[in-house]
C-alpha cells in the first residue's frame, strides 16, 4: 500500500520555515524594544515644594529617679609634716620695775593736846606678808601753838623711853616765845622707812612734845593720820 509522505512532508518544511521567520521577527522586535528603552537626555528638575509647617513638641518625658550614691573612698594617707623653722633670737630683758605697795594700814585721830612730857598720838600695826621695807608717814593736819613754841614729832617702833634713841624725830616752830597774844598755826609731817621680815607684826607709833614755853601754854595737834606702807624687797 503507498505510503502518504507529500502532506507531511510539507507540513514539516512549513514549520521549520515558520520557526525561522519567527526567530527573526521576535529579533527585529527585541532589538527595536531595547532600542526603545534607551534613555534620552533627561528633562530640567522640576522646582522643589514648600516645607511644610514644623509639628508641635510632645510633651517631655518623666526624669527618671536619681541612682544611689556611690561609697565614700578612703582617707588619702597624711602628709609628712614638715620640719621646724630656726628660733629666732632672744630680745632683751626688760628692766623690772619697782615692786610695788602691797600691804597698808593706817589710823587717825581727831585732836590731841601736847605737853612738856612726850605724849602719844597714835599707832598703827602691821604683818609683813615678805621680806622687805615698811614705810611710816605721819600726817598733821594744823599744829596750833600758844607763845610760839616748838613741835616735835616721833616715830618708831617704841612710843617713849627707853628707846628714844631709835626713834626719828623732826621739829617745826621757834627757838624763841613769842607776844603772850600770839597764836601760831601750821601743818607738820613725818615719815621713815623700816626693814621688816617675812611673817613679823610690827606696831609703830607716833609721839608729841612741845618745847621752848612755860608749863601752862597750850599746844593743840588736829586732823592726825599714820599709814604704814609695806613694799616688797
Amino acid at each position: 500500500m503507498p505510503k502518504k509522505r507529500s502532506c507531511l512532508g510539507i507540513s514539516t518544511t512549513m514549520f521549520v520555515a515558520g520557526l525561522i521567520v519567527a526567530i527573526l521577527v521576535a529579533s527585529a522586535i527585541s532589538t527595536v524594544v531595547s532600542m526603545q528603552f534607551i534613555a534620552g537626555p533627561q528633562g530640567p528638575q522640576g522646582e522643589k515644594g514648600d516645607t511644610g509647617p514644623q509639628g508641635e513638641q510632645g510633651p517631655q518625658g518623666e526624669t527618671g529617679a536619681t541612682g544611689t550614691t556611690g561609697a565614700t573612698g578612703s582617707a588619702g594617707a597624711t602628709g609628712a609634716t614638715g620640719a621646724t623653722g630656726s628660733t629666732g633670737p632672744q630680745g632683751l630683758q626688760g628692766i623690772q620695775g619697782p615692786p610695788g605697795i602691797t600691804t597698808v594700814n593706817s589710823s587717825s585721830i581727831l585732836f590731841v593736846n601736847a605737853t612738856l612730857n612726850p605724849t602719844p598720838i597714835t599707832n598703827v600695826t602691821i604683818t609683813a606678808p615678805a621680806n622687805g621695807v615698811v614705810i611710816v608717814t605721819l600726817n598733821v593736819g594744823y599744829v596750833q601753838m600758844y607763845y610760839n613754841n616748838s613741835c616735835g614729832l616721833y616715830l618708831g617702833t617704841s612710843p617713849t623711853s627707853p628707846n628714844w634713841n631709835n626713834l626719828d624725830i623732826c621739829y617745826h616752830g621757834t627757838t624763841t616765845t613769842g607776844p603772850t597774844n600770839e597764836w601760831v598755826l601750821f601743818d607738820m609731817t613725818a615719815q621713815a622707812a623700816y626693814p621688816v621680815t617675812s611673817g613679823n607684826k610690827y606696831t609703830f607709833y607716833a609721839t608729841a612734845i612741845r618745847y621752848l614755853g612755860p608749863d601752862d601754854s597750850p599746844m593743840y595737834l588736829g586732823s592726825i593720820r599714820l599709814v604704814a606702807a609695806f613694799l616688797a624687797t
